[in-house]
Formats: C-alpha cells, structure tokens, sequence
C-alpha cells in the first residue's frame, strides 16, 4: 500500500470517527464498508462494532471487534469494546477477560478498571469488584460512578457504615446528584435511620419521572383544617403502604384526592375517608399537594415508635370463592416483578418452592403474570384478577399468604392477613434489616431472611417448618 493510500484511509477513519460522534451512522458505516472491500482494517471493523454495540446488536459488535483483534491484538481499545458487548449481552465472565486484557496493554484508563469492577459486581464478586472500583478512584478522583457502585456492593456486603461514606462521597463531589442521596437515603432507611432516610428519600422528586408540573404548594405540615390536599401517585407499592398515614389527616377537616393507577383505583374508592380517587395524570383543584411518599418525612414518622391500627385497608369484593373447607388455603407468589431490576435475586425458582407443600394445602397462584396454561404443578388453582379491589377481597378469604417482595406482601400486610414473606440476604429498604423475623410496618407478616447471598434453602426450610405446626400459621 503506497503511503498516498495510507493517507486517504487514514483521512477516512476520521470522517467516520467524526459521523460516529455525531450519531450520523449510516454516514460511518458506508465509509468503513468501503475501506474494508479496498483492505481489512483493524479500526474500521473497530467503527462498526462501535455501531452495533450503540445500537444494542451485541452479537454483531462482538464479531466485528474481534476481527479487529485478529488484525491487531495490542491495541487496548479493541479488548474495551468487546468487553463492553460482552457485559451488554450478560456474559460477564468473558467481559472479564477482555476487560483484563485491556488493562494489561494499559492499566492507566480508569474507566477500564470501572468496567471492570461492574462486571465483578455482576457476578457477586465483591470484593473484586471493590478492589476495581478503588483502583478506578485512584487514577480518576471524583469519578461518581465508581463511588455510588462501591456504595452498593458494600450495602450488599451488609457494610452499611462503608455504604453511607460511598454515597457521601458522591454528594461531596456533585452535590445535587439526586441518584446518589436518594441511595444515601434507603440505605439510612435499610438500617432504621428513619430521620435521616426520610430527608434523603426527598431527592427522589428531583428525578425525571416524578414531576410536580401544573401542582399546587406543596405541604410540608401546615393547617389542613378545611382544605384539600391531593396525594400524588407513586406506584402501587408506595399507594399500599403509605396510604394508612393519610387516613389521619382526613380527621382535619381535610378533603383528601388521591391519585392512583386504574386498577388501584376501586379498592381505594372503597375507603370511606377518601373524599375522591382519580388517575394518575389527573390533577383536580387542591390548595395542597404531597408525594404519597413524602407523608412520612412530614408527618416525622418512624414506624417503630407508632401506634398503629390493622387492618387500615378494607375491601367489599367477595365474588369470587375457590377455597376448601378442609385444606389450609394459600396464596402463593414466588416472582417479583419482571421489570424490576431486583427480579433475579429477590425471586425464587419455583422448583425450590414447591416442595415445601403437602396434600392439606389449597394452593393458589395469585402471581398475575403465569397464565393457566403454564401454572406449575404444585399450584392447584390460578386466581386471575382484573383490579386491586378483586385481588383484596380474594387475599381476605385466603388462610395464609406465601409471597416474595411483591405488592401482595403490602396488601395482605394492610388486610392484615397472616403472611410469610420471603426475602433476600439484603433486601428492599422496606424491610428494616434490623428486625429479623418481623417488620415495624405489619403486624400479620412474618420474615424469613436468607442467611447467604443467593440461597434460598435456608428459607424454605423455616417455612415448611411453619407449615408443618399443625398445620396452621
């Protein structure tokens, strides 16, 4: 090749990088196509796996970049690439080995050792992924990343105190970085920090999905006396647990709104001190507004020290009856959400659950998302439900709940149903990781907690040991 070629490709390769950084792919990919058919270049094949791997075609961006490392095996770059595309597409262990290869060309990139530590972390290798992170830090300073995630693996760790100076690390350096207080603040809550958690909880109002557009003053505890206050919808997690602290507010003289999903919306029009339930995007005429999560934060709540009463949800909807009168009746869930991001670990494989009931059991599907069809074996029913208000009324006719983290477990909590709820070594901040086999928020909920990461045998064990007690909870 004359060094004339070696110009024009090399002028190329620059157009190509400048439409990449622009988004302007179709642009990059034509020139690299071109330069490919004239001669395999190790940087054009590296260009079009920078595109796939954008355009979330892991496969292709893997195939692509390790052609330009079977071109070119020394440039640390490449190996970044791959190791980004293997970690995109879930294969960590790989992307380990290229991220590995990278930093052995060149250990002086920090992000390589962040990605790296991600990759750990994915894996539960914490304390590789902690020693990646460290190292990040030490060759960039103020990279927040790499101290939020090292604020999660030491709160996976159970290292809360390590956690709390992860994410204060974080607010010292971006001071207004909302992600990192409100992880500041569920890990306060995690450990019962109630005072401090809830004014960190506050920063969640600052992300982009709770908006506060065309609301009125917010309350922050002023005279409700002849006023109305509506309350702003959060998931139907938030609505089930918190909604207990705005029956209070009702003996004001306090008109209560509440916003809520549509299939929330007849079980909460059931409650007789809310004066009115409309949608989520609905926003009637009110003198005040709060987040149904900022209740507590106001009302200085710290569920240990309250006083509560049980049930404080009631539901009229009894259609529907499968019970029998000679087994004990449970409502099972051993999935949570699938959209969640805590599915993997906070779910159990139905396998591991089924063995832990008998012939004296009625057991019933109460997880939405298994069809009939594909029910397991050892459910004998499958309760399908079309609102809250008919999911309530059935839980209330149920012996017992058996559920992971899911919102049954706060609906059978609020109906105050006897539930066992299942959760992970470290669970969500819902569920202080002070108390043991008990939760400050309901009275009728019984915890049984993983003693290691990952394993549920332990779990299992104490609840068919549950069940076994003469057959009743």
């Amino acid at each position: 090749m004359t060094e004339d070629s070696k110009d024009i490709i090399e002028q190329d390769l620059n157009k190509a990088i400048n439409f990449l950084g622009q988004n302007k792919f179709s642009e990059a990919e034509s020139i690299c196509n071109n330069i490919i058919k004239e001669k395999n270049n190790s940087d054009a094949y590296h260009i079009l796996s920078s595109i796939k791997l954008y355009k979330q075609e892991f496969n292709e961006s893997i195939e692509l970049v390790n052609k330009s490392i079977e071109i070119n095996d020394e440039n640390p770059g490449y190996y970044v690439t791959l190791g980004c595309a293997l970690s995109a597409s879930k294969d960590y262990q790989n992307s380990i080995k290229a991220f590995k290869k990278s930093i052995s060309l060149n250990a002086e990139v920090a992000q390589v050792h962040f990605y790296l530590g991600e990759s750990y972390r994915k894996l539960k290798k914490y304390n590789d992924a902690i020693a990646s992170f460290y190292q990040t830090i030490e060759l960039s300073p103020d990279h927040v990343a790499a101290n939020m995630l090292l604020g999660l693996v030491y709160q996976e760790k159970k290292q809360f105190d390590l956690s709390v100076r992860s994410f204060k690390k974080c607010i010292e350096i971006m001071p207004d970085y909302a992600e990192a207080h409100l992880n500041l603040g569920l890990c306060y809550l995690l450990v019962g920090d109630y005072k401090n958690g809830w004014r960190e909880y506050e920063w969640r109002k600052k992300l982009p999905k709770l908006s506060s557009d065309n609301l009125k003053k917010e309350w922050t505890g002023q005279s409700l006396d002849n006023k109305t206050l509506l309350i702003v919808h959060e998931g139907n997690e938030n609505l089930l647990h918190f909604i207990r602290f705005a029956k209070e507010l009702h003996k004001d003289n306090c008109k209560i709104i509440l916003q809520c999903s549509n299939e929330a919306m007849e079980l909460m029009a059931n409650q007789k001190w809310i004066n009115e339930v409309v949608s989520e995007d609905s926003i009637p005429d009110h003198d005040y507004h709060v987040h149904i999560g900022s209740l507590m934060k106001v009302l200085q709540c710290n569920p240990n020290n309250l006083s509560q009463e049980y049930p404080y949800l009631e539901s009229k909807n009894n259609k529907i009856q499968i019970m029998e009168k000679d087994k004990l009746n449970i409502g099972v869930v051993f999935e949570t959400s699938r959209e969640s991001s805590a599915h993997d670990d906070e779910s159990i494989d139905e396998e591991t659950i089924s063995n832990i009931f008998n012939d004296t059991h009625n057991v019933i599907c109460l997880d939405e998302k298994i069809t009939k069809e594909k029910l397991p074996t050892f459910y004998n029913e499958h309760f399908n439900y079309t609102d809250l208000d008919e999911l309530a009324g059935f839980v209330s006719s149920l012996d017992l709940i058996i559920t992971v983290d899911h919102l049954v477990a706060h609906l059978s909590g609020a109906l105050n149903i006897n539930t066992i709820l299942m959760l992970p070594c470290v669970p969500n901040w819902r569920w202080e990781i002070t108390h043991h086999n008990t939760t400050p928020w309901y009275k009728s909920v019984t915890i049984f907690r993983q003693e290691t990461p990952g394993d549920w045998s332990s779990v299992i064990k104490k609840v068919k040991e549950k069940l076994e007690e003469n057959n009743h909870v």
